[in-house]
């Protein structure tokens, strides 16, 4: 792949120490510098071609604006460059390019890795029986698990009163107890969590039990007992739920 801006190793030490340039005079120097830009260039494996042929002594020579034939053969005759296939050939030249184009695979391997494991994943814009969507699914599969196992924590008041009446509950205790756990986010002392419901209902239940044998009165002290919530015609002022219901407040 031809490049419109390059660059290649160029070791002056080496330049200047290279006995077979040493060889020749300034002018065949300058015309070498010449065409090994050109063999960079073209990279065609260490040969000197112009748009895929090698070019002629006389195009050479229209090229830098003066005869070059004796140059190349004063540069040829010192052994700084060989002929194969007819093109000016240089080992040195041919040596660098590959290690340049190792250097550049080599980076374009590295940058598809990285943008490969960087890319977002876009499976929800994929087909539903395509096999990257799994993934997915056993996420979302794990998020209803979830919510599903968050929402058996917290019944609702059907289901905790119709509980109620199967262990044996009073109604309006089991609407108290209801209320105060909904009303601080089913919490045991307002710091636990519930974790079943059931066992919280019946714990409940044993509460107001040994309440009404101690007082007669169900669930009557808040310090106490943390299922109590006052019931809604105590809230409103009435001693009694039929003086309540009497006055048209039920």
């Amino acid at each position: 792949m031809k490049r419109d801006n390059f660059w290649f190793a160029f070791e002056p030490n080496r330049w200047l120490s290279n006995e077979k340039l040493a060889l020749v005079s300034l002018s065949a120097k300058g015309l070498w510098i010449h065409l090994l830009c050109l063999m960079y260039k073209a990279e065609a494996e260490g040969k000197l071609t112009i748009n895929g042929n090698p070019p002629t002594p006389e195009q050479i020579s229209r090229m830098i604006g003066e005869d070059a034939r004796p140059l190349l053969k004063e540069l040829e005759v010192a052994g700084v460059y060989e002929l194969e296939d007819g093109a000016i050939y240089h080992k040195g030249v041919a040596t660098g390019l590959a290690k340049m184009k190792d250097r550049s695979d080599g980076y374009a391997r590295r940058m598809v890795n990285r943008c490969s494991q960087d890319a977002p994943k876009m499976n929800h814009l994929e087909p539903q029986d395509d096999s990257s969507i799994v993934y997915n699914n056993n996420y979302n599969k794990s998020n209803s698990k979830r919510e599903t196992k968050k929402e058996g924590l917290r019944p609702t008041r059907v289901e905790w009163l119709a509980y109620g009446k199967e262990i044996g509950w009073g109604t309006t205790d089991a609407e108290s107890a209801f209320d105060y756990y909904e009303s601080n986010g089913w919490r045991i002392g307002g710091k636990t969590p519930v974790k079943d419901w059931r066992a919280c209902a019946r714990n409940c239940q044993r509460r107001n039990q040994t309440t009404n044998k101690k007082g007669n009165q169900p669930m009557n002290d808040n310090s106490r007992n943390s299922c109590y919530s006052p019931p809604t015609y105590k809230v409103m002022g009435f001693a009694r739920r039929e003086d309540w219901v009497k006055a048209g407040c039920p």
